[in-house]
């Protein structure tokens, strides 16, 4: 660059140089020529001047040579000598004046035009030897360094890379060696082959590390799996691809191929699962149903990822297992099953007890009125009553029906009113505790369970088990309305402390009801749904009245019910 500027310079003085020489000679030709000139075209000799005009020409970088007579004649004399350029680089024009007797008299014009066509050739042929000669010394400069890198470092560098070559992670290797006389002390080529002889050696404790990390990868209970931030599978252990039939290629070639193996009615919330967690970059999990190869059966696996990110926070991978939990399922199925079948068992006892109670205890005084109107049919039919007879015998009916009623009423108040088993309670621990034995009633139907319970809520006297009893109504209400429902299947379990007294809220996104039915629904055998009792509610409710409580309801058809219930707190000593 410095050799480029240089050569610039030099280049442009000489064209100033010959610039000014140009202008130099302008000079003399005005010095010279210009008395000879006034005489010869004061006489009119045009051989004279046309000699003058071309010697003038003959001069170094002129061009063009002009004598022009200045007169009012028509045809006046014009002496030239070269070729004329339209645009001439330099153009110099002489007064030619003749004296006589201490007068002057301008009597033409020299015009003269120069050309730095010569300069430039000059400047041409000077750059052209500089560049020359500095290529040339720029090439045997390189050369003679190229020569001494290669000898020193370059040849050295290459065998290293030869070297690398052949080394393979899978094998013992010798330390590399470089084949020349050691220096002293060492330099960098001896450092490079220390580091690469370190790094090696590091190398190859990571590889055995990692070898023996995807051997234990590959011989997990589970399957074992990773994704790009993209959702392409990129590492799939034997455990699936040999569940599945499926080969490793065929698993890394689409996001979805693996799902393949998935029940056909699983798909969908499978791909719709996977693919939110791969957008939002979040941990994600679903249980599906996938097909075994061996046999064709689809057995119940949970598939779970996590999300592995770098010290600032960017996504790496999705690290994840799929675990058979078709077993699970069916022993859970199975004690679904058989908790119904207890349910139902203690429902029907329970209606066949208070049958027999109602049955025992009404038939007195029943009989007693059918007598009573027997009695009364007769008297009605003499032709003189006895209205007398007929006053006792319905007075004693009254009776007996009164009686009735207070059977009756006395059984309800052993439901209503009984001996509770207090206790001072945390509301929110039965809360949990109820929503954690219906998780998996709920996830059967894909339904989301949620709790928003206050924090450091005062806790209340009441029996435990009527408390569970009455969350675990409105929950099981919440889901069998909305199993069959389209779109957000949710239920809400919220808690609050409102005066001295606790808030507890179950809503849901179900059908709803009418707000105008909002007290009909806690009459005894009133329901809305097909095979409902009509019972549930109105027992809650009496259980929640007898705990000093109060319970609602409000409801917006086709949008959801929400029910309410209010406890007093626990009075200290209570």
């Amino acid at each position: 660059m410095i050799t480029l500027l240089l050569t610039l310079a030099q280049l442009y003085l000489d064209y100033r140089s010959d610039v000014q020489a140009i202008d130099q000679k302008m000079s003399e030709i005005d010095s010279s020529y210009r008395q000879s000139l006034s005489e010869g075209l004061w006489e009119m000799d045009g051989r004279q001047l046309q000699l003058q005009v071309e010697g003038i020409l003959r001069l170094p970088n002129i061009r063009y040579v002009e004598l022009r007579e200045t007169t009012d004649q028509a045809a006046p004399l014009v002496v030239t000598a070269g070729s004329h350029q339209s645009n001439p680089p330099e153009r110099h024009e002489l007064k030619i004046y003749y004296s006589k007797n201490d007068a002057r008299q301008l009597i033409g014009i020299l015009a003269v035009e120069a050309t730095y066509d010569e300069i430039y050739r000059q400047l041409l042929n000077t750059a052209a030897t500089i560049m020359v000669a500095q290529a040339i010394k720029t090439f045997m400069v390189s050369f003679f360094i190229l020569l001494t890198v290669h000898r020193l470092v370059t040849r050295h560098i290459t065998a290293i890379g030869t070297s690398l070559r052949g080394y393979d992670l899978r094998g013992s290797q010798e330390p590399l060696r470089l084949q020349r006389r050691p220096s002293r002390p060492s330099d960098e080529l001896d450092f490079l082959v220390g580091a690469f002889n370190q790094m090696w050696t590091g190398l190859q404790q990571a590889y055995d590390d990692l070898q023996l990390q995807v051997g234990l990868l590959q011989r997990l209970p589970v399957s074992a799996w990773t994704l790009k931030p993209d959702g392409t599978p990129d590492f799939v252990n034997q455990v699936w691809l040999e569940f599945a039939g499926q080969t490793l290629d065929f698993a890394r070639s689409h996001p979805e191929a693996w799902m393949t193996a998935i029940h056909p009615d699983d798909r969908a919330m499978a791909v719709k699962s996977f693919w939110e967690g791969v957008h939002s970059g979040q941990d994600f999990a679903m249980e599906t149903r996938s097909l075994r190869a061996r046999d064709g059966a689809y057995r119940w696996h949970l598939q779970q990822a996590v999300v592995l990110r770098d010290s600032e926070g960017k996504l790496l991978r999705f690290v994840g297992t799929t675990t058979d939990i078709d077993d699970l399922k069916r022993a859970e199925e199975a004690l679904r099953q058989a908790q119904g079948d207890l349910a139902r068992i203690n429902r029907v006892t329970t209606m066949g007890e208070l049958a027999a109670s109602l049955a025992h205890e009404v038939t007195q005084p029943i009989t007693g009125a059918l007598t009573n109107a027997t009695v009364c049919l007769r008297g009605l039919d003499r032709d003189q009553p006895d209205y007398d007879q007929l006053r006792t015998a319905v007075n004693r009916m009254v009776r007996d029906a009164q009686r009735a009623a207070d059977i009756l009423k006395r059984i309800r108040s052993q439901f209503e009113r009984g001996s509770l088993d207090r206790e001072v309670l945390d509301l929110n621990e039965i809360n949990r505790g109820t929503v954690a034995l219906l998780l998996d009633q709920a996830a059967r139907y894909k339904i989301s369970v949620r709790t928003e319970l206050a924090t450091d809520l005062p806790q209340i006297a009441g029996d435990r088990v009527q408390l569970q009893q009455v969350a675990m109504n409105l929950i099981v209400n919440s889901i069998e309305a909305m199993k069959n429902v389209d779109g957000v299947r949710e239920i809400v379990v919220k808690s609050q402390r409102v005066d001295n007294h606790i808030l507890v809220s179950v809503s849901d996104t179900g059908p709803g009801f009418p707000q105008d039915l909002a007290e009909q629904i806690f009459d005894p055998f009133f329901t809305t749904k097909p095979d409902g009792t009509g019972m549930g509610l109105r027992v809650a409710r009496s259980i929640i009245e007898s705990h000093g409580g109060r319970m609602w309801a409000i409801g917006s058809h086709g949008h959801g019910a929400t029910f309410h219930l209010s406890l007093p707190v626990a009075i200290s000593g209570q």
